[in-house]
């Protein structure tokens, strides 16, 4: 990926990034031809080349593009919401997974599937390099509720098999999961019963 520091050329990366990241959710990696990047986007061949060496640099340009604005949004969103009455680490799980619901009500009307469950489908066992991209982004999903399990855990009951690293791709899994049923099951209430159950589990792992 090549160095960008102009507004203007910062502000033609960005709609590249935006226009390949809707294409590759809604056609997938593969089918989301680089035309039709180039006209999504109103630039040019010349100017896509300036900002990216070929289409496998724009897929991992688009895969950080993608993590950076989800980290944002949920950030944003976790904000937002109203503070519970005990502040403890599992509330701090809680937390981000109800910031995680909120997050897809909010892309509900959105079309096509997930950017990384799309290209971990098409890519994982024919791009080695994808592949090990692809697992770094579900790995740092699990990271953003590591911490707070690890602080949980010191603090309650927890047993010899409690693994806390597993427990976040635990998370992980469970989410993701629950996404893609509820869309092919077209049931908007799948994911927030999934994640009910999934806090009471964490709560029978960990809580004090």
């Amino acid at each position: 990926m090549k160095d960008v520091k102009q507004p203007r050329a910062l502000a033609t990366r960005e709609k590249i990034l935006q226009a390949a990241a809707r294409l590759f959710a809604l056609k997938g990696y593969h089918d989301a031809k680089l035309e039709e990047v180039l006209y999504a986007a109103q630039v040019t061949k010349g100017a896509f080349f300036h900002h990216f060496r070929d289409r496998e640099d724009l897929g991992f340009a688009v895969l950080d593009w993608h993590m950076e604005q989800r980290r944002q949004l949920l950030d944003v969103i976790e904000q937002e919401l109203p503070l519970a009455k005990q502040v403890d680490p599992l509330q701090q799980v809680f937390r981000r997974l109800d910031a995680v619901q909120e997050m897809v009500r909010r892309r509900e009307g959105c079309k096509g599937g997930c950017i990384i469950g799309n290209m971990s489908t098409a890519l994982s066992d024919c791009h080695d390099g994808f592949r090990k991209r692809l697992a770094e982004c579900f790995d740092e999903m699990a990271q953003e509720f590591l911490p707070h399990l690890e602080a949980a855990a010191r603090q309650g009951r927890v047993t010899r098999r409690t693994n806390t690293s597993e427990l976040a791709r635990y998370i992980v899994t469970v989410i993701e999961g629950a996404i893609m049923q509820a869309r092919t099951l077209g049931d908007a209430k799948l994911l927030p019963r999934q994640l009910a159950y999934l806090k009471e589990h964490l709560k029978k792992c960990l809580e004090p």
